[in-house]
């Protein structure tokens, strides 16, 4: 396995594990728990969340989006093994991009962003960089 290989690897497996907790604070934010707080952070002084309704459209979002980045993780964990086989991962990895990038924004329109979805757009962003690379390396030999 070559260095571009195995960092491919350790993001997609960064990106299950980012998408569990993804996965579980969709869950709390849907039965209202007070530990959804600590996955976001104020943008002003004080939150501006729009009450229940607005609690529950993020939580089926993020549980939404969580489990397809977990797809996306496992996709990317199996296609490093096998780089030269990476365009299925390529468009699933494009989708959660902006699936979190809307996240991040309907975060911000709220008046708070959630760290777990900025996190997960800089992992694929950086899966679609190494596997790009172990892809073309693959291709050269």
């Amino acid at each position: 396995m070559t260095p571009s290989q195995k960092r491919f690897k350790i993001v997609s497996i960064l990106i299950l594990f980012v998408a569990l907790l993804q996965v579980i604070g969709g869950v709390f934010l849907l039965v209202g728990s007070p530990l959804a707080a600590g996955m976001h952070v104020s943008l002003g002084g004080e939150a501006a969340y729009d009450g229940a309704i607005a609690a529950e459209v993020i939580g089926v979002l993020a549980l939404v989006v969580g489990l397809y980045c977990f797809v996306v993780g496992v996709t990317g964990a199996r296609a490093a093994n096998s780089p030269r086989n990476t365009g299925k991962f390529n468009v699933l990895a494009v989708v959660m991009v902006v699936a979190s990038l809307v996240q991040v924004v309907l975060g911000v329109t709220s008046g708070q962003v959630g760290w777990v979805e900025v996190i997960l757009v800089i992992l694929g962003i950086l899966a679609l960089v190494f596997g790009s690379k172990a892809h073309n390396e693959a291709l050269d030999r």
